[in-house]
């Protein structure tokens, strides 16, 4: 084994699993704590910072002197701080103006525009906007969602002129709607090169994700011509990509990339249905090791991600019937009867999920049915019962 020595920043669980499981000493940098570390390793609670500045004070006050030999993303809000994390403790380079641009919506879609990549007309929220020139802009309703957020955190459609009050938040991009299907590129990438890239249906957004795609040939080739295209344009040498487009009638819009494993549980669903594990696949690309990639699926898998809204749990009916299933692999359920729910605050919020996988796109699709008709989560109102 090669004489590794990785700083974390934004942990997952399954990246964790992988260090843990190859036995290469690791340090933390997390918000909260969610992970313990090894005799000898660090562990740091600390924001993430989105000033490039603040992130290099934060490293020399939490990682001074110390060196590592690779610097690991696993979230969203953590790969600017990665980026500038790597120069300043020795370890393999990443481009700093690639992590802004893979962590601004605003600066992404700017720099793609420039190399011709379809997407949906954008603006820079700023104060000195009129409310009028930006609905004729961008028609109605304007998304108004944060540049620096995943996930539909704090995203709004702001229906009427009189709904947008130009300054009130700062921080946002305005994009006109999009009503159309979306689905997702995750690539393996090592050495500028895609080594392996796998196509996900949104079947339900939010909740219902659907690994691999089953899509017509020239679609498919057209997302994955947008992904070289988009994945050459910033740059990105190395890591694994979430490239998320809107299947329009008219053909495929950019929607946005993250440099990072994705969410909704989909990398447990590349799991069954690929055969291989993308956790260990991720940690290789970041070490700049070789892999072994499958080259067609072996299965149509999809994760289901609960979340049924804002209430009080009064009852869970159907997990049983549920687990019977054969082409079941993974259930979870993180709540229990009496606990509150809150209105879901973005996609990454869940309190639970299940994977299954089936021989056939037709076999998925009826299993998914079954679990939605019959895994049922009853909620009693906030404010009292019924």
């Amino acid at each position: 084994m090669k004489d590794y020595r990785v700083l974390v920043i934004g942990p997952r669980r399954g990246l964790i699993e992988e260090l843990r499981e190859r036995r290469i000493p690791f340090s933390v940098w997390q918000t909260r704590h969610l992970f313990n570390v090894g005799a000898g390793q660090k562990s740091v609670i600390a924001p993430f910072w989105n000033s490039a500045q603040k992130n290099r004070e934060q490293i020399r006050k939490s990682f001074s002197g110390q060196h590592f030999t690779h610097v690991i993303a696993g979230t969203e809000s953590s790969v600017l701080p990665a980026a500038v994390a790597r120069r300043q403790v020795g370890a393999r380079l990443s481009s700093t103006a690639t992590g802004t641009r893979c962590r601004d919506k605003l600066h992404m879609k700017q720099h793609l525009a420039g190399f011709g990549i379809p997407m949906t007309r954008f603006l820079a929220d700023s104060p000195s906007l009129d409310p009028k020139q930006v609905f004729d802009a961008l028609g109605s309703p304007v998304v108004r969602k944060f540049r620096k957020s995943s996930g539909g955190k704090g995203l709004t459609l702001l229906e009427r002129e009189q709904d947008y009050v130009p300054g009130d938040r700062e921080g946002c991009i305005l994009e006109r709607y999009i009503d159309a299907p979306e689905a997702s590129v995750e690539s393996f990438i090592d050495k500028g090169a895609i080594k392996f890239t796998n196509i996900t249906a949104y079947h339900r957004k939010g909740h219902s994700n659907f690994v691999p795609a089953v899509l017509e040939k020239a679609l498919s080739e057209t997302l994955l011509a947008m992904n070289e295209r988009v994945i050459s344009a910033l740059g990105i040498a190395w890591g694994m990509t979430h490239l998320e487009v809107y299947l329009t009638k008219n053909g495929p819009l950019f929607g946005e990339i993250a440099l990072r494993p994705p969410g909704g549980y989909i990398m447990n669903a590349i799991t069954h249905a690929w055969d291989f594990n993308p956790w260990s696949a991720f940690v290789a690309m970041e070490l700049g090791e070789e892999f072994i990639f499958p080259e067609q699926a072996s299965q149509f898998a999809a994760s289901e991600v609960l979340y049924p809204g804002a209430g009080i749990v009064s009852a869970v009916r159907g997990k049983s019937r549920v687990l019977d299933e054969q082409g079941v692999r993974e259930f979870r359920l993180k709540v229990k009867v009496g606990e509150q729910l809150s209105a879901r605050a973005g996609l990454g919020q869940d309190i639970g999920y299940v994977v299954h996988a089936s021989a056939s796109p037709a076999e998925r699709l009826s299993l998914h049915e079954l679990i939605e008709r019959e895994l049922v989560i009853e909620l009693a109102a906030l404010d009292g019962p019924g």
